[in-house]
């Protein structure tokens, strides 16, 4: 991970909508992109599930700002949402080999919380929260992301 750079900031919120307004109104951040995830061969906690989320993307500086709601099933997003409430939930880092990532995580006793992938991205979420405060996302793009 030569030239580590913290790409993403993401906070889960019960009501994605308003928490856009909110943020628009208060420093004028957006405009936002909203996207339907549904991946119906995610793992979590070593167990296959279908993750479905609400996401709304908008880019702050340097820094891309993703708003998660989570949807219906299993996911890391309502359990944190069930656990903390609204909030910080993770950082993410685009990562070109997320397997290699993936194993040198794991050579270290980090396993992955949850993982998956669409078809324009690879997704793994670490169990770093115990040992840096914050759970960090793993993102292998298809293609760089703009």
């Amino acid at each position: 991970m030569n030239g580590l750079r913290i790409n993403q900031v993401a906070m889960v919120v019960r009501d994605i909508e308003k928490t856009i307004r909110h943020l628009s109104s208060l420093w004028d951040i957006g405009p936002f992109e909203i996207r339907e995830m549904n991946v119906p061969d995610a793992i979590l906690h070593g167990k296959q599930t279908r993750v479905r989320a609400k996401l709304a993307f908008a880019q702050v500086g340097p820094i891309e700002l993703e708003l998660i709601e989570p949807g219906e099933g299993e996911n890391i997003y309502q359990e944190f949402l069930c656990a903390k409430g609204e909030g910080l939930h993770h950082l993410a880092i685009h990562v070109s080999d997320i397997e290699s990532e993936v194993s040198r995580f794991k050579e270290r006793g980090i396993d992955v919380l949850q993982s998956g992938k669409t078809p324009n991205v690879r997704f793994a979420y670490l169990d770093t929260e115990s040992i840096t405060g914050i759970i960090f996302e793993l993102l292998q793009f298809k293609e760089n992301p703009v």
